[in-house]
C-alpha cells in the first residue's frame, strides 16, 4: 500500500513539473537566465525524484521482507491449524462414536427403568385400590395419603421411596392379623356424620355398637366409613362379641360385596311395583287358581273309592237279597256307593231303566267331581298369556325410552325391561303349578269315574242275573 501511494505522488509531481514550465513558455518568451533557473530546478527535482525513488525502493524492500515473514508465519500457523483440525476431527469421530454407544445404552437402560417404573406404579395403584376397601386404612388414613403421594409423584421413585412403600405394605399386612378399637368419624345408617368407637378385626371386619344394635361399617378410603344394618342375628352376635360375651364375630370376607347384595335385594313390594299393572291380574289369577285348587283337592281326595272287600260284601248282599238297601246309605263321600244305591232303588223297573239310571248317576257324580276344574285350566292357560302381554308392553316402554333418552343411560330402560321380565316370570310361575294341579286333579276324577263305572256295571250285571233267575 505504501509503494502504490509513492508511485502516484511521483507521477503527479512529474506531470506538474513538465506542464507548469510548458505553460509558462507558451504564455510569454523567457530569457536565458530563466531557462538556466528552470534547468537547475529540473535537476534539483530530478535529484529529489531519484532520492525519493531510492527511498521508495528501500521501503518497498522492507515491506516485502516484512510481508514475506508474515506470509511464512501464516503458512506455519496454517499448517499447525490443519494438524490441530485433523486431530480435532479424529477426537470428534471418537466422541461421536462414544456418544452413539452411550445413547444406545441410555435408551436400553431407560426402557428398563420405564418397565420398572410401570410395574411400581401399577403396584402402587393396586395398593391404593386395596387400601380404599381396607378396614386397616380406615383407622390409619395416613398410609393411604402416603401411597397417593408416591403414586402422583412426577419423578421416578427413589430407593428410599420404594423402601417407604414396602414398609407401608408390611405394616398393613401386620395389622391385618390384629384387632383394635379407635374413636373415629363414621356415617350412620341415617346418613349423618357421627363419632363412634369403631372396632376392627383383621382385614375383613369393621363395625361399632349403637345402643343395643350392632352396626357394620364399610371403608371408603379417605371418606368416613358408611354404616350398614345386618340381620337381627348378626346384629345380636356382633353386640355379644363387642361386650365380650361371645367369641363369634360375623364378618363379610367379600370386602362389602355381600352387604351390598343384601342391601340391593328386592323385596316383594319392589317386585310388585316393578312388574307394572299387568302383574296384578296375573297375581289375582294365581290367587283364585290356588284357592280353587286347594278346595278341589280337599273335595276330591275326601271322596273314597270303594274297597274290593266291601264291594264283594255288597255284591253278596245283592245276590242274596239281604240288607242290600241298608249298607249303601252308610257309605258317605263314596261316589261308587251312590251309583250302586241309585241302581238298587230302581231294581224292579227293568234292565233298561237300571242302565239309564246308572249312566245318569255316573254323569251327575262326574259333573259334580269336575266342577271348577275347568276354571283351574283356564287360569293356568291365561296366566302365561298375560305374562306375554306384559313382556310386549315392557318392551314397548323400553323402546320408547331409547327413542327419547338414547342408550347412554341403562337406568332409563330398566323400568320397561323389569316389567317385561317380571310379568313373564309371574305368568309362568302361576301357570306351571296350576297346570300340574289340574292334571293330577283330572287323574283323580278319572279314577273315581272308573270306580263308578266298574261298580255300576257290576251291580247292573248282578241285578240282570237275579231278574233272569226270578223269571225262570
Amino acid at each position: 500500500m505504501r509503494i502504490f501511494h509513492l508511485s502516484n505522488s511521483f507521477i503527479l509531481f512529474i506531470i506538474w513539473s513538465i506542464v507548469t514550465p510548458a505553460i509558462s513558455l507558451c504564455a510569454q518568451p523567457t530569457p536565458e537566465s530563466h531557462w538556466q533557473n528552470n534547468a537547475r530546478r529540473i535537476l534539483q527535482l530530478s535529484r529529489e525524484i531519484d532520492e525519493r525513488t531510492a527511498s521508495s525502493a528501500q521501503y518497498e524492500n522492507a515491506d516485502k521482507t516484512q510481508l514475506t515473514k508474515r506470509l511464512k508465519n501464516l503458512q506455519q500457523h496454517l499448517t499447525a491449524t490443519e494438524k490441530d483440525l485433523t486431530l480435532a476431527r479424529k477426537n470428534l469421530s471418537k466422541i461421536s462414536t462414544n456418544r452413539a454407544k452411550l445413547a444406545d445404552k441410555y435408551q436400553r437402560e431407560m426402557a428398563d427403568m420405564k418397565t420398572v417404573e410401570g410395574i411400581v406404579k401399577t403396584a402402587l395403584h393396586k395398593s391404593i385400590a386395596q387400601c380404599n376397601n381396607s378396614p386397616v386404612a380406615s383407622l390409619h388414613p395416613y398410609r393411604l395419603n402416603q401411597l397417593k403421594e408416591l403414586a402422583t409423584g412426577e419423578f421416578f421413585l427413589r430407593i428410599k421411596d420404594m423402601q417407604k412403600y414396602t414398609d407401608l405394605l408390611f405394616a398393613d399386612m401386620r395389622d391385618t392379623g390384629l384387632t383394635e378399637a379407635r374413636k373415629t368419624e363414621v356415617i350412620d345408617v341415617n346418613g349423618r356424620s357421627t363419632e363412634q368407637l369403631l372396632y376392627r378385626a383383621g382385614g375383613f371386619f369393621l363395625g361399632y355398637q349403637d345402643g343395643d344394635k350392632g352396626i357394620f361399617a364399610l371403608p371408603q378410603g379417605k371418606l368416613p366409613p358408611t354404616s350398614l344394618m345386618g340381620s337381627n342375628l348378626s346384629s345380636k352376635t356382633l353386640v355379644s362379641w363387642i361386650s365380650g360375651e361371645s367369641d363369634i364375630l360375623p364378618m363379610d370376607i367379600t370386602g362389602g360385596t355381600a352387604f351390598n347384595a343384601i342391601q340391593q335385594e328386592q323385596g316383594i313390594n319392589d317386585w310388585v311395583e316393578a312388574g307394572g299393572l299387568l302383574l296384578y291380574p296375573i297375581l289375582l289369577a294365581g290367587l283364585i287358581g290356588t284357592l280353587v285348587t286347594l278346595l278341589k283337592t280337599i273335595h276330591l281326595f275326601s271322596q273314597k273309592r270303594i274297597s274290593k272287600q266291601l264291594k264283594d260284601e255288597i255284591f253278596l248282599h245283592i245276590q242274596t237279597e239281604t240288607a242290600e238297601d241298608t249298607l249303601l246309605p252308610t257309605l258317605h263321600r263314596c261316589p261308587a256307593a251312590k251309583v250302586m244305591y241309585a241302581c238298587l232303588t230302581c231294581k224292579d223297573k227293568g234292565l233298561d231303566a237300571i242302565d239309564s239310571i246308572m249312566e245318569e248317576s255316573i254323569i251327575r257324580e262326574q259333573s259334580r267331581l269336575e266342577r271348577f276344574l275347568s276354571t283351574v285350566g283356564v287360569l293356568a292357560s291365561i296366566s302365561p298369556l298375560l305374562g306375554l302381554l306384559g313382556t310386549v308392553t315392557g318392551m314397548i316402554d323400553t323402546f320408547q325410552a331409547i327413542t327419547i333418552y338414547g342408550t347412554g343411560d341403562p337406568r332409563m330402560m330398566s323400568t320397561g325391561i323389569s316389567e317385561a321380565l317380571i310379568t313373564t316370570q309371574a305368568g309362568l310361575g302361576v301357570a306351571l303349578p296350576l297346570l300340574l294341579a289340574h292334571h293330577f286333579l283330572k287323574r283323580r276324577v278319572a279314577a273315581l269315574v272308573a270306580d263308578m263305572d266298574e261298580t255300576g256295571w257290576g251291580v247292573s250285571a248282578l241285578l240282570a242275573g237275579r231278574s233272569k233267575c226270578e223269571t225262570e
